[in-house]
């Protein structure tokens, strides 16, 4: 809003209204002044006009006491004396004739002012002026009094727009500070010039000011610690009033609901969250003035789920003016507990085989089957698979309770992965041979990558040991390399039995078995590959499987080149 905006009307209408003022009361004082002039003036002639009659009848009673004969010296009598007093006389008998008469013909009883006195009881002496002689005078003196008028005008004009002048400037300098006061610019202060009321208004608006100043900016700390506090935090809020309206939501409800916080502020409960049961229980919240905590799902038939505890909303005088619900994304929570529930059956269950198996052949031969030298051998060369298949699983938990918790950590160094490679299929060429599998290692260059030597090693021998196990007999292991600009993949391949596409997702699970009973004969933990995929993840690396059933299987490994 511009100044002149504001300060010009308040001055135009406070100038003119002291100008319509001014003007009325000299109009009124001209109109009534016009009055009584013309009154006094009508008074006046007419007193004048007795006057003149009266004289001029003394000194014709004795002239008229002649007769007719001296009508014309009569008549230059009357014309001497209405020429010296500038009358009109007419002179009418007793019998109504007029025997002298020194009015114009064009002038009637409207036109004049005239007096009548009795002449002698022999006639009547009629003294006469025309009105034009007062309206003239009148003309002049509203002449006057209207240029009296308007000097007035304009000299009240002037001295009234001083003074409005005077008494709108502080209030445009107020409008000014009031422009940057809505501006947020809280720096400017009111020049106070007086000390009378406009002078006390300004005091208080620059304390006014002061203290708007403190209040915003004590607000706008405290909004932005909330703000801050409520953006940093995990949990999504969404706070409501009594008429279900979002007046609340901070960015981790909005990202929960795929919406701008704004975009939920003003809008129905429903409607921002299109969730129903989050619905409700904000609803039950605001009825029964109770807090509530409750797991609801984001969407039906969702896996996501949520954890919210809805609170009632009070202002300080305690009425309720709403509700506020938490909500806590607990999916990964209760998937963990889930992974924590199946690894615990998982490893029950391998272990409870193993030592079935043991106990079995153990009271067996103490049944009496001691002496059966053959049975004997059998029985303990089987209770010694069980316990390495045992020693081997623990050992494998081992690792990735080490792994998975940090407490490994990684010795970063040099690391040539052909070397690595060239001594995994050293290690597993027996047992390829066993089974007249080819392993090949086609990566004929150093191959240098950043990690730990020891882990990678485990890597390169958990995938080629797995295409050496489901490869059946006369079938191919190979490995090869392909080299990016800042990593290196490493692809192990096998023309072996496949894995369906409905299992490539959950092959790097823990006790995770495509066909549980055959991955059991083979000898496998179900956590070769959990244990691959910790290692490569520690190396901010990545790890896929690509499948086809009855044609073989590529396990790609992406390592961070080193420079």
């Amino acid at each position: 809003m511009s100044k002149r905006s504001f300060t010009k009307p308040l001055l135009f209408k406070l100038t003119s209204l002291a100008l319509v003022v001014t003007l009325l009361s000299v109009g009124v004082t001209t109109f009534f002044v016009a009055r009584f002039a013309h009154k006094t003036l009508d008074q006046r002639a007419r007193a004048d006009l007795l006057s003149d009659a009266q004289i001029i009848r003394l000194a014709l009673n004795e002239a008229y006491t002649y007769d007719l004969m001296d009508l014309v010296e009569l008549q230059e009598k009357i014309a001497v004396l209405g020429q010296a007093g500038q009358r009109m006389i007419k002179i009418v008998d007793v019998h109504g004739t007029v025997v002298v008469n020194t009015i114009p013909s064009g002038l009637t009883e409207a036109d004049l002012i005239t007096v009548e006195v009795p002449l002698s009881e022999q006639g009547v002496l009629s003294v006469a002026i025309e009105k034009t002689e007062i309206t003239t005078m009148l003309q002049g003196l509203v002449r006057g009094s209207i240029l009296i008028g308007l000097v007035v005008a304009v000299a009240a004009l002037g001295i009234t727009f001083s003074l409005n002048r005077a008494i709108s400037a502080p209030i445009q300098d107020l409008l000014v500070v009031v422009n940057h006061l809505q501006n947020k610019e809280f720096g400017r202060r009111v020049l106070v010039r007086s000390t009378d009321e406009i002078g006390q208004l300004g005091r208080a608006f620059n304390e006014l000011s002061e203290t708007l100043e403190e209040l915003f900016f004590a607000i706008s700390d405290r909004e932005s610690k909330l703000e801050a506090i409520l953006s940093s935090m995990d949990d999504g809020v969404v706070a409501v009033n009594m008429r279900r309206k979002v007046i609340l939501a901070n960015k981790a409800a909005a990202e929960m609901f795929r919406l701008a916080p704004e975009a939920m502020i003003g809008k129905n409960q429903f409607e921002a969250t299109k969730n129903e049961e989050l619905s409700r229980l904000l609803e039950e919240t605001m009825d029964t003035r109770e807090s509530i905590t409750k797991e609801i799902r984001m969407r039906p038939g969702s896996e996501r789920t949520l954890a919210v505890t809805s609170s009632p909303l009070e202002d300080r005088h305690g009425n309720s003016i709403g509700a506020v619900a938490v909500m806590r994304d607990i999916t990964s929570l209760r998937h963990l507990e889930q992974m924590r529930q199946e690894f615990v059956a998982n490893v029950s269950h391998e272990l409870r085989t193993p030592l079935t198996s043991i106990k079995g052949f153990v009271e067996t031969l103490l049944n009496g089957n001691l002496d059966d030298r053959a049975l004997l051998e059998r029985f303990l060369g089987i209770i010694n698979d069980e316990t390495d298949r045992m020693i081997v699983l623990i050992n494998d938990l081992l690792d990735l309770s080490r792994i998975e918790s940090g407490k490994q950590p990684l010795n970063v160094e040099p690391v040539d992965m052909k070397r690595i490679f060239d001594d995994t299929v050293l290690i597993l060429q027996s047992k390829a041979a066993e089974k007249n599998i080819t392993l090949e290692n086609n990566i004929y260059d150093a191959v240098i990558v950043e990690g730990d030597e020891k882990l990678l090693k485990q890597v390169a021998i958990n995938l080629v040991d797995n295409g050496v196990k489901y490869t059946p007999e006369g079938g191919k292991v190979w490995i090869e390399a392909e080299q990016g600009l800042d990593s290196v993949e490493f692809i192990v391949s096998d023309n072996g039995l496949g894995i369906a596409n409905e299992h490539l997702d959950r092959i790097f699970e823990r006790f995770y078995r495509v066909d549980k009973g055959r991955a059991r004969h083979m000898g496998g933990t179900g956590l070769g590959l959990a244990i691959t995929k910790h290692i490569v993840d520690k190396h901010k690396g990545s790890i896929c499987a690509e499948s086809r059933v009855g044609k073989g299987t590529k396990m790609r490994v992406t390592l961070k080149r080193m420079n």
